[in-house]
C-alpha cells in the first residue's frame, strides 16, 4: 500500500459542485431510510407491507436502469441528473404531504416509490459516467474516495436527524426534508459545466444495449463481483433493512435503529478517510474480501443483541462500504471506455438492484414462517459463502488500478470475450 495527499482534487470546481449535490441528496436519503420505514409501519403496521414498499422502488429502478444507461450515453448527463433530482423532489414531497395530512394508503406509497425509483434509474448511470469528466484521470481515486466520504457523512447525519425528527415530529416532516434535499442537489448540479453535451446517437436502443452488454460480460472480474453484490443485497442488506426496523418498532426505539445506521455511517467515514490515503495494488481483492464484515452485524441482529453492539459491528461494515465503493468505482472508471461507461454501469447496478427487491418482498413472509433470527442467520451464511466463491476468481484477485482500458484488452480475451 502507498499513501498520498488526495485533497487537491477539490481544486476542480465542477467536482466541488457535484460533491455538494451528492452531500445534500445523500443526507436526505439517509433521513428517508429511517422515516420511510417507520411511516409504513405506523400507517399499515405490517413488515410485509414495508417489504413491498421498499421493493417497489427497487423494482422500478431495476426495470428502468438499462434504458437509463442508454439515455445517459446519448443525452447530456447534466440535464438528466437535474431532471431526475426534480422528479424525486416532487415525488418525495407529495409523499410527505400525504403523511402530514394523515390520508395515506399502501398504493400511495407504492406509486410514489415507483416514480422515485425510475428517476434514480436515470440519475445513477449519468452520475457514475460524469465523474471522469469533472476530474483528470490521476485524481479519479481521490474523487471516488471523497464521494465515499460524502456518503459516509450522510450516513451519520441522516439517520440521526431522522431519528430526532421522529422523536419531535413525525415521518412526514422527515420525508419533507428528504424532498428538499433533491431540490438543493438539482441547484448544485445545474451549475456544473461538464456533462452538458450529448454523446453518440448512432444505432438503435437495442443495439446500444447489446454493445453495453458485450462490454460488461467480456470482463469476468466485473460480472462476478456484480453477482456477489446482488447476493449481498438480496440475502444480507434487504432482510436487515426490513427486519431491523421491525425488531425496533413498537416503542420509542426509532432512535436506537437510527444509532445502528449511524454506526455504519461512522465506519464509512473512517473507511472514506482511509481510502483517501491508501492505494492498494489489488483493489478488488481488498473490496471483495471485506464483504465478510457484513456477517457479524447480521448475526448480532439475529441474536437480538443490544443496539450498541450491533452499531459497533456496523462500524466495520461502514469501513468496508467506503473502501469497496472507492476501489470498485475507480476500477470501472479506469478499465471501461467512457463512451460505454453509462451502459456498463447500468448493467452493474441492475445486477445489484434486480435482486434486492426480491429480498425486500420475501423478508417479511419468510420471517413470519421461520422466524426473524433464522432468516437473518441464513442470509448471513449465504453472504459468507458467496464472497468465498468470488474470491476464487483469478481476475478478481489480480486486477490492478494502474491498467488502462486498452491495456486490459488482453485480459478481456483471456476471460472469454
Amino acid at each position: 500500500m502507498a499513501s498520498t495527499n488526495r485533497w487537491g482534487v477539490l481544486r476542480h470546481k465542477d467536482f466541488r459542485l457535484l460533491l455538494a449535490g451528492r452531500l445534500t441528496s445523500q443526507v436526505g436519503n439517509s433521513i428517508s431510510i429511517v422515516a420511510l420505514a417507520f411511516a409504513v409501519l405506523d400507517a399499515l403496521d405490517s413488515p410485509s407491507a414495508l417489504g413491498l414498499v421498499l421493493a417497489a422502488e427497487g423494482v422500478s429502478l431495476a426495470v428502468c436502469l438499462l434504458i437509463g444507461g442508454v439515455i445517459a450515453d446519448r443525452l447530456p448527463r447534466r440535464t438528466i441528473m437535474v431532471g431526475a433530482d426534480l422528479v424525486r423532489f416532487a415525488s418525495q414531497g407529495l409523499l410527505a404531504a400525504l403523511l402530514i395530512w394523515g390520508d395515506i394508503r399502501l398504493w400511495h406509497f407504492l406509486v410514489l416509490q415507483v416514480v422515485s425509483g425510475a428517476a434514480s434509474a436515470l440519475f445513477i448511470p449519468a452520475v457514475g459516467a460524469v465523474q471522469p469528466d469533472v476530474v483528470p484521470k490521476e485524481d479519479l481515486q481521490a474523487a471516488n474516495a471523497l464521494r465515499g466520504l460524502v456518503i459516509a457523512i450522510a450516513g451519520i447525519v441522516g439517520p440521526s436527524v431522522g431519528g430526532l425528527v421522529l422523536l419531535v415530529l413525525d415521518p412526514g416532516h422527515a420525508l419533507a426534508l428528504d424532498s428538499l434535499s433533491f431540490l438543493l442537489s438539482a441547484l448544485w448540479v445545474s451549475r456544473i459545466k461538464a456533462g452538458g453535451t450529448a454523446g453518440a446517437r448512432g444505432g438503435s436502443v437495442l443495439s446500444s444495449l447489446a454493445e453495453g452488454w458485450g462490454e460488461f460480460r467480456s470482463r469476468r472480474w466485473l460480472w462476478t463481483v456484480t453477482v456477489q453484490s446482488a447476493v449481498v443485497r438480496m440475502m444480507g442488506l434487504a432482510p436487515v433493512m426490513v427486519l431491523g426496523p421491525t425488531l425496533y418498532h413498537g416503542g420509542d426505539d426509532a432512535e436506537a435503529w437510527g444509532m445502528v445506521l449511524s454506526g455504519i455511517g461512522l465506519g464509512a467515514l473512517v473507511g472514506g478517510a482511509l481510502s483517501m490515503r491508501l492505494t492498494v495494488r489489488r483493489p478488488l481483492l481488498v473490496a471483495v474480501a471485506g464483504t465478510f464484515t457484513f456477517v457479524p452485524m447480521i448475526w448480532l441482529l439475529a441474536a437480538d443483541a443490544p443496539a450498541v453492539a450491533i452499531a459497533l459491528a456496523g462500524v466495520l461494515v461502514g469501513v468496508e462500504q467506503s473502501l469497496y465503493w472507492t476501489y470498485w468505482q475507480t476500477a470501472l472508471h479506469k478499465n471501461v471506455p467512457s463512451e460505454v461507461l453509462s451502459r456498463v454501469s447500468s448493467f452493474d447496478w441492475l445486477g445489484a438492484y434486480a435482486f434486492e427487491p426480491i429480498g425486500y418482498a420475501l423478508a417479511g413472509p419468510v420471517a413470519a414462517l421461520v422466524g426473524i433470527s433464522t432468516t437473518l442467520v441464513a442470509g448471513g451464511s449465504v453472504v459468507a459463502l458467496g464472497t468465498t466463491a468470488v474470491l476464487m476468481v483469478p481476475e478478481v484477485r489480480q486486477l490492478q488500478l494502474e491498467k488502462d482500458p486498452v491495456e486490459n484488452e488482453a485480459e478481456k480475451s483471456a476471460s472469454g470475450a
